[in-house]
């Protein structure tokens, strides 16, 4: 079942020829550049000839941007066409007066777009007020005015922007998925936020451990590095599932290529029901949902304005707050009805789930009663310490059975995406019989060769060296069954030193 990873290979370095001779230098660089002068037009008035009027107004009240008709020209072959084209889409003021032209975007985006075009980077937005959430939005936004506007190095620096936040924090994923899906060319940032909370659910949908990241990554070399703390506003801090309009939320919560757990799809049902920042219209809470593939949903979306604000503000006072939480509440109690309470702890169906109104009190009956079936109480836990691999370290839950024997699971995290390590035993093809410790593929059987393996203890070794002594665990008569506790082994993906293993038996679930 083992698999070794695949070897470094090496790279010649670059640079000189075989006989050593030296690269030719660069040439020497003016202090009054080309690029410099250009730069230096950005919001000039003195020479700005052309106005870009926003038709989407957002808190910032922009009323115009400036800029030279024929730098956007050159940028953008869609801005030629525009402003140069035999359709040209200009309308001039009066004589001697700047042409205006209006663009349905808001002035924020437009601010961003005609600063890329004149500089080729974004140095305001890390000066910009607002949230992480409000910048995640607005260059969502932007990478659709790039890509409405053919500048494909400003749509790319952007993307590559957007995957560092989410590293940083998986729950701005949520934000971007919400906003790219009113966009007609948002179906990859979706696709790319999907991923991580695919890999990530606890982290990109309920801020578990966000605060995890891969460390030492840089954005594209057009973004500057941030600086000054975010102010607050309207949007979340940071995303998360609150952060999703009602029409995503069966597809994000319940997509079926993520590795979120019962109780992890039923608490975010139970954040956004408190938490959601969008106002939800009576139709969301009454059609009739569909369980969908992602790639389904996102080439059916109707592309909508970006908004500027979370919630109407028609809908003020008390009495509409109310209105709007029981039109989520119908919502999440129509999407609990596809839980399976039967994973749930009972020490969580007890307390968190039967207080949260979400749960009807026949389900909640029938979750007791199949878990009573399975002898809920009769469920063991090994306690894994002292690993050099910190990731495999504590406490491992008695759930389910493989060849026999029982097997052990935790929920953490491994090369940033959340798995479940798992505890169990396997025969190998030539007979012999190893406890493994081990992620398990989702979708896949344990003992195979897709599993990476970190640890594992020879059957030999356990028969004498068990926690049971004499037994191995099962019945006496075979051997098999309680995990040993020592004479553990590294394999593919472990490091020294080996864990030690200590098995409580009859524990409740925590």
């Amino acid at each position: 079942m083992n698999e070794m990873g695949p070897q470094k290979q090496s790279v010649d370095s670059p640079g000189g020829d075989a006989g050593g001779a030296p690269a030719p230098s660069e040439p020497p660089v003016s202090t009054n550049t080309l690029v410099l002068d250009i730069n230096a037009l950005l919001n000039n008035e003195d020479v700005s000839d052309i106005d870009l009027i926003p038709e989407i107004h957002d808190d910032e009240h922009v009323e115009s941007v400036p800029a030279v008709k024929a730098v956007l020209a050159a940028r953008s072959p869609v801005f030629r066409r525009m402003l140069y084209g035999e359709f040209r889409e200009t309308r001039s003021t009066s004589s001697g007066e700047n042409v205006e032209v209006r663009l349905g975007y808001s002035g924020r985006v437009l601010e961003l777009l005609v600063e890329f075009c004149f500089t080729d980077r974004l140095e305001s937005l890390a000066s910009r007020r607002g949230t992480p959430e409000e910048k995640a939005r607005l260059l969502t936004n932007l990478s659709g005015a790039a890509h409405y506007f053919d500048i494909p190095k400003l749509e790319g620096d952007i993307q590559v922007q957007l995957d560092k936040m989410m590293q940083e924090h998986a729950s701005l994923a949520c934000a971007i998925v919400d906003e790219s899906s009113r966009m007609l060319s948002g179906e990859e940032l979706a696709l790319m936020a999907m991923e991580r909370i695919r890999a990530r659910p606890k982290a990109a949908l309920l801020h578990w451990e966000s605060g995890l990241a891969s460390g030492g990554a840089s954005g594209p070399s057009s973004f500057a590095a941030p600086t000054g703390k975010f102010a607050t506003a309207a949007w979340g801090e940071k995303g998360g599932v609150a952060s999703l309009n009602a029409s995503l939320l069966e597809q994000v919560i319940f997509d079926e290529q993520s590795t979120a757990g019962e109780l992890t799809k039923f608490m975010c049902l139970q954040k956004w029901v408190k938490e959601c920042k969008h106002e939800v219209m009576a139709e969301d809470a009454e059609s009739p949902r569909k369980g969908r593939g992602t790639d389904e949903i996102l080439s059916a979306r109707t592309p909508q304005p970006p908004s500027s604000s979370p919630t109407s503000k028609s809908q003020t006072g008390e009495a509409c707050a109310d209105s709007q939480h029981e039109l989520r509440l119908r919502i999440a109690k129509h999407l609990a009805e596809k839980l399976d309470l039967s994973l749930i702890p009972a020490s969580d169906l007890s307390t968190t789930i039967t207080d949260s109104r979400l749960i009807s009190t026949h389900d909640l009956f029938q979750a007791y009663r199949l878990q009573a079936l399975t002898a809920e109480r009769g469920k063991s836990k090994i306690i894994v310490e002292g690993a050099g691999l910190a990731e495999v370290n504590g406490t491992y839950i008695q759930r389910g059975v493989h060849e026999g024997t029982p097997m052990y699971n935790k929920e953490g995290v491994w090369r940033d995406r959340e798995e479940v390590f798992r505890i169990f035993l396997c025969t190998y093809s030539n007979g012999n019989k190893s406890w493994c410790l081990s992620v398990v593929p989702k979708g896949k059987e344990p003992g195979k060769t897709t599993d990476l393996d970190f640890y594992e203890c020879p059957v030999s070794y356990g028969k004498s060296g068990s926690i049971a002594g004499s037994s191995y665990g099962g019945s006496a008569e075979n051997g098999l069954g309680v995990v040993p506790s020592r004479g553990w082994k590294l394999v593919n993906y472990g490091q020294p030193p080996v864990p030690r293993c200590n098995q409580i038996a009859g524990c409740l679930e925590d």
